[in-house]
C-alpha cells in the first residue's frame, strides 16, 4: 500500500521550477511512487464512505475521474511550466463534474488543503445556495456553525487554488456567496501529513462526511 510521506512534498516542490517532458520522464517513478499512488489509495479508501451518503458520487481512483491531471494543457497556458505543482482528488456526482460543488483533497509544496469547493456559478443569486439564504439565512448559519465552520474549518474566497484571497465570517449568511470561489477547507502541514498518514486519511474522510450538508445546499440536492 502506498503512503503519502516527505517525499511527495519534495517532488511537488521541484516541480515549483520549470520542468520540461525530459525532466518529468526521469522522474516518473517519484510521482507513481510519491504522489499518483498514494493519491488513488486515497480515493479508494475515502469514496466508498463518501458513495454511501452521496449515492452517485464519482469515485473511480482514476486521472480524469476523481484525480486531476499533473500536467497543464499548454493550449491554455502559454508561458507556464508544462507541469503543476498540485495535484487533486475531487468528489463530485458522475456526469457533473463542472455543475457540482465539490468534496476535495489537495496537495500543494506547502502542505494539503481539503474540504468543499464551491464555482463561481454556485454563488450566484440564482443559486441554491441563494434562494436557500432568501428563505432561512439564519438556518445556513446554523448549520454552517454545526459542521464546524469558523471552528476547526475555515469559510474562505479565492481567485485559484492554493491562494487564499481572504478570510469570510460565518456568522454571515451573504459570506457563503462571495467569490470569486468559496471553499470551507482545513489546512495540514507536510510533517502532520507524513508523520502518520493512515490517521490523516482517516481524518479526511471524516471532514469531508462532515461537509456534505454543505455541499448538498450548493449543489441542489437535498434530500
Amino acid at each position: 500500500m502506498k503512503h503519502f510521506s516527505t517525499e511527495t512534498f519534495r517532488f511537488l516542490k521541484d516541480l515549483s521550477s520549470p520542468r520540461d517532458k525530459k525532466w518529468f520522464e526521469e522522474n516518473r517513478g517519484r510521482y507513481e511512487e510519491n504522489l499518483l499512488g498514494p493519491l488513488r489509495q486515497a480515493v479508494t479508501d475515502i469514496g466508498p464512505a463518501l458513495r454511501e451518503v452521496i449515492k452517485d458520487l464519482e469515485i473511480r481512483p482514476a486521472v480524469n475521474k476523481t484525480i486531476t491531471r499533473i500536467n497543464r494543457d499548454m493550449r491554455f497556458a502559454k508561458g507556464q511550466s508544462s507541469y503543476k505543482d498540485n495535484m487533486l482528488a475531487l468528489f463530485y456526482r458522475e456526469g457533473r463534474k463542472r455543475l457540482d460543488a465539490q468534496l476535495f483533497l489537495g496537495f500543494q509544496p506547502e502542505g494539503v488543503w481539503r474540504g468543499l469547493y464551491v464555482p463561481t456559478p454556485l454563488l450566484a443569486l440564482d443559486s441554491p445556495m441563494a434562494s436557500e439564504i432568501k428563505n432561512d439565512p439564519q438556518g445556513v448559519i446554523d448549520l454552517a456553525q454545526d459542521i464546524g465552520i469558523g471552528d476547526d474549518i475555515d469559510l474562505v474566497a479565492c481567485k485559484k487554488y492554493g491562494e487564499i484571497d481572504r478570510t469570510l465570517d460565518p456568522a454571515k449568511a451573504e459570506s457563503f456567496l462571495e467569490g470569486p470561489h468559496l471553499c470551507a477547507l482545513q489546512t495540514c502541514e507536510p510533517d502532520e501529513v507524513a508523520a502518520d498518514p493512515a490517521t490523516f486519511i482517516r481524518e479526511t474522510r471524516d471532514v469531508l462526511i462532515q461537509l456534505v450538508p454543505l455541499w448538498k445546499l450548493y449543489s441542489g440536492a437535498i434530500g
